[in-house]
C-alpha cells in the first residue's frame, strides 16, 4: 500500500514545461497534483530522468494568480509520466 504525506486532488491543469531548454516549450496534462507536487501525464520515452530540475508555468487560477511559474524536480517516471516535487511552492 503507498503511503502518501499529502493528499492528491484528480485535477486535469495544463502545465508547461519551460526549462531545461532542449525540450523546447512543452505542454502536458496533470493526472493529479498535491501540495508539495503533480504528476503529468507524458510518453516514458519523452520524461526527464529522476533528479532533474525543470521550471514550470501552471495556470494560476487556483490560488489567485493567471500563471504561476515554479521550480520542480523528477522524482518518479513511469510509463503513464512522471511525478514532479514542487521546489518552491505550495499551492495549498
Amino acid at each position: 500500500m503507498e503511503k502518501r504525506i499529502h493528499e492528491r486532488q484528480e485535477v486535469s491543469i495544463t502545465v508547461e514545461i519551460l526549462d531545461p531548454p532542449h525540450l523546447g516549450k512543452v505542454s502536458l496534462v496533470t493526472k493529479n497534483i498535491s501540495k508539495h507536487g503533480a504528476f503529468v501525464q507524458l510518453a516514458k520515452e519523452k520524461c526527464l530522468p529522476v533528479g532533474r530540475i525543470v521550471s514550470l508555468r501552471m495556470s494560476g487560477v487556483l490560488w489567485g494568480e493567471k500563471l504561476s511559474t515554479v521550480s520542480a524536480r523528477v522524482v518518479r517516471v513511469t510509463d503513464e509520466g512522471m511525478g514532479l516535487q514542487f521546489l518552491d511552492f505550495d499551492f495549498m
